[in-house]
C-alpha cells in the first residue's frame, strides 16, 4: 500500500512533473469539487484515476500559500437519500491553520489516469464554513385518521464547526423548510417553515388531510458564515379509513327557482362495536356524484355537519332541474364514497315573441310563437291554445300542444284548430318540472258571418252550350240582422255529372250594393252547379246551395 501524507502548509507546493494525456484520456477531467456536511472534500472524477490529491489554497494568487493538502483519498458512491453525488473524498475533514478566516477556498486537484499521466485542475471551492443541516426528525403520529387529523414534525437543527471537528445545536432562529409530499387523490407537495429554539430544536404542528410519503427538510437563508447541510429525508404518514353509510331525504320535489329544498337524514360510521351515528361529518349536496379520483366537489347545492346523533337536515338551493347527491366530503379518510340520490325540479322563467294568430275566411285559427328558456330545456313542453268569450276573464282550453326544438336556446310552438266567429286566444303554459307557468299576450281573432240567400239559373233546362243567366244575394249579419253584403266577389263552380271534382266557371263577380249578382254563363251539360263567396278580409267563407241542372 503507497503512503498517504497530510500536509499543513505555509509554504508553496511542489508538484510532480507533468505530462501531457494521450487524446484517449482528454475526457476524463473533474466536473466539479464539493464539501461535504463534515468538512471532507468531493472530487466528482471518473472511478478509474489512479491517484488523486486536493490542496487548498488561501487565495487565487499564483503564490498564494497551501492551507492543507491531501492525497489520501478514495472512491464513495452517492447517496440518493441524502442527496450526496459519487466523487473522491477523504476519511476525515480537512484542518485547515487555526485562526483561519471562515469561508469559501480556492481547490487545486492532481489526478493520474490509467494511461500514467498526472492532470492538473483548478476553478473548485473548499467550504471552509459552519455546516447547520437538520438532524433527527420525528412525527408524534403513525397514521392519521378522519377523527384526528393533525401531526407534528420536531427535529434538532445542529451545526458542524470545521475549527474544531465538532457539533453543537444550530443558533436559535435558524429557519428549517419543511417540504412535505402528499397523498390525496392526487399528489402535491407542501412546504412549511419552522424555526429552532435555543437548543436547535424546532416544532412544526400540521394538517395534512392526506397521505404524508416523504419530503426533506432542508435549512433555509443561512447566514454568511454558514452552508446548510443536504436536505434530511422525512418519515412518512399513513392514513386510517374509515367506512360510513348514509340516508337521505328531500322535503319537496318541484321548487322556484333560487328557493332551498330542505335535505334531512343521517349518516352511521362503522366501528369495532358496528354501526354508529357519524357524529360531526362532513355533509355535502351535489347535482353530480362523488369522484373516487379528486375531493373537489362539482356543482355543490348545500353543505353542513352531522349532529351527536348521526342526524342533519340543511338547506341545499339548485338553479334547475336536477339529480340531487347527498354523501359525505370525499376524503382520503373514507374506505368509499357511498351517496343517496333524489330528484328535485326546479321550473325554468321562459319568454314567448313574435308570438302570431290567424284566421281563416274557413274559420281555421293557427297560433305560433318562439319561447327562449334561457339555456334550459323546453323541448317537448306542453302548450295550450285556449280562447276566452269574456274579453280574457276566464280562459278554455281550445287544443293541445307541445314546443319543437328550433336550435340554440328555443323552441317554436305551432297550433291549429278550428274557431269562433268571435273570440279572444292565447298561448298557455302550466308549469312543468322544467318551466313556469307562462302566457302569451291575448289576440282577439273575429270575422262576419255571410251566406247566400238567394241563388237561381234560368232557364231551368238550358240547352247544352247555351247561355244561362246567374242571379242570386250575397247577405252580411250585423248585429244579428242579415244585411246586403256589397263588393263581395263570388264565382261560379260546375261538377259535371260523374265528376269528383268541381271547376270555376266564372269568378270575380263582384256584388251591387243591394248584395245582388248577375251574369251570364255557358252550360256545359248535366250536372251540378254552386256559388261560393271568394276571400274578402273580415268576412267568413259562404257558398250557395247546389243546384243540379238536366240540360236538354
Amino acid at each position: 500500500m503507497r503512503a498517504a501524507t497530510v500536509f499543513t502548509l505555509s509554504a508553496g507546493l511542489a508538484l510532480p512533473a507533468l505530462a501531457t494525456a494521450p487524446a484517449a484520456y482528454a475526457i476524463d477531467t473533474v466536473t466539479r469539487t464539493t464539501t461535504s456536511d463534515d468538512g471532507r472534500p468531493v472530487v466528482e472524477l471518473t472511478d478509474e484515476a489512479l491517484w488523486v490529491k486536493v490542496s487548498v489554497l488561501a487565495s487565487t494568487a499564483p503564490d498564494a500559500a497551501v492551507l492543507a493538502s491531501s492525497d489520501d483519498l478514495s472512491w464513495r458512491n452517492g447517496d440518493s437519500a441524502t442527496g450526496r453525488g459519487s466523487g473522491w473524498t477523504t476519511e476525515e475533514a480537512l484542518k485547515l491553520p487555526e485562526g483561519t478566516k471562515l469561508g469559501d477556498y480556492p481547490v487545486v486537484v492532481e489526478y493520474r489516469l490509467p494511461s500514467g499521466t498526472v492532470q492538473k485542475w483548478t476553478g473548485g471551492t473548499y467550504s471552509y464554513k459552519l455546516h447547520t443541516g437538520v438532524g433527527a426528525l420525528s412525527f408524534d403520529h403513525k397514521t392519521t385518521s378522519y377523527s384526528d387529523r393533525n401531526v407534528v414534525l420536531s427535529g434538532t437543527a445542529t451545526t458542524w464547526d470545521p475549527s474544531t471537528g465538532t457539533r453543537a445545536p444550530a443558533r436559535a432562529g435558524t429557519k428549517v423548510k419543511v417540504a412535505l409530499d402528499l397523498n390525496e387523490f392526487t399528489y402535491r407537495s407542501v412546504n412549511l417553515t419552522a424555526t429552532t429554539g435555543a437548543d436547535g430544536s424546532f416544532s412544526l404542528p400540521f394538517t395534512p388531510n392526506a397521505y404524508i410519503s416523504g419530503g426533506t427538510a432542508t435549512v433555509v437563508e443561512p447566514a454568511a458564515d454558514t452552508d446548510p447541510d443536504v436536505a434530511h429525508p422525512v418519515p412518512a404518514v399513513g392514513v386510517e379509513k374509515t367506512s360510513y353509510r348514509i340516508s337521505a331525504d328531500l322535503n319537496k320535489y318541484r321548487v322556484p327557482k333560487n328557493t332551498d329544498v330542505t335535505v334531512m337524514g343521517d349518516v352511521e360510521r362503522l366501528t369495532q362495536d358496528g354501526w354508529k351515528p357519524f357524529a360531526g361529518a362532513q355533509l355535502v349536496t351535489a347535482n353530480t356524484s362523488p369522484s373516487d379520483w379528486s375531493a373537489t366537489v362539482t356543482g355543490q347545492m348545500g353543505a353542513s355537519t352531522a349532529a351527536a346523533d348521526g342526524t342533519f337536515r340543511y338547506g341545499a338551493r339548485a338553479t334547475y332541474a336536477t339529480p340531487v347527491y347527498t354523501f359525505l366530503r370525499p376524503s382520503v379518510y373514507l374506505t368509499d364514497h357511498p351517496y343517496d340520490q333524489g330528484e328535485i325540479a326546479v321550473p325554468q322563467p321562459i319568454t314567448y315573441s313574435n308570438v302570431k294568430m290567424t284566421m281563416t275566411d274557413l274559420g281555421w285559427v293557427r297560433a305560433t310563437a318562439t319561447v327562449n328558456a334561457g339555456g334550459y330545456r323546453c323541448e317537448g313542453e306542453p302548450v295550450h291554445l285556449q280562447v276566452s268569450f269574456d274579453n280574457g276573464r276566464t280562459w278554455s282550453k281550445l287544443k293541445y300542444g307541445t314546443m319543437a326544438w328550433s336550435g340554440s336556446t328555443t323552441c317554436r310552438i305551432d297550433v291549429s284548430t278550428w274557431g269562433y266567429v268571435s273570440a279572444t286566444y292565447r298561448l298557455h303554459h302550466y308549469e312543468t318540472d322544467y318551466a313556469v307557468n307562462k302566457d302569451s299576450g291575448a289576440v282577439k281573432l273575429s270575422r262576419t258571418e255571410t251566406r247566400f240567400s238567394a241563388f237561381s239559373i234560368t232557364p231551368s233546362r238550358p240547352r247544352a252550350g247555351s247561355t244561362m243567366t246567374v242571379t242570386g244575394t250575397v247577405q252580411k249579419k250585423t248585429s244579428g240582422t242579415w244585411k246586403a253584403l256589397s263588393g263581395a266577389k263570388v264565382t261560379l263552380l260546375f261538377r259535371p255529372k260523374g265528376d269528383k271534382s268541381w271547376y270555376w266557371v266564372t269568378r270575380n263577380v263582384a256584388t251591387n250594393s243591394s248584395g245582388k249578382f248577375s251574369f251570364k254563363a255557358k252550360n256545359y251539360g248535366d250536372g251540378t252547379w254552386v256559388m261560393v263567396k271568394q276571400d274578402q278580409a273580415g268576412y267568413f267563407y259562404s257558398e250557395s246551395k247546389e243546384k243540379y241542372i238536366d240540360a236538354i
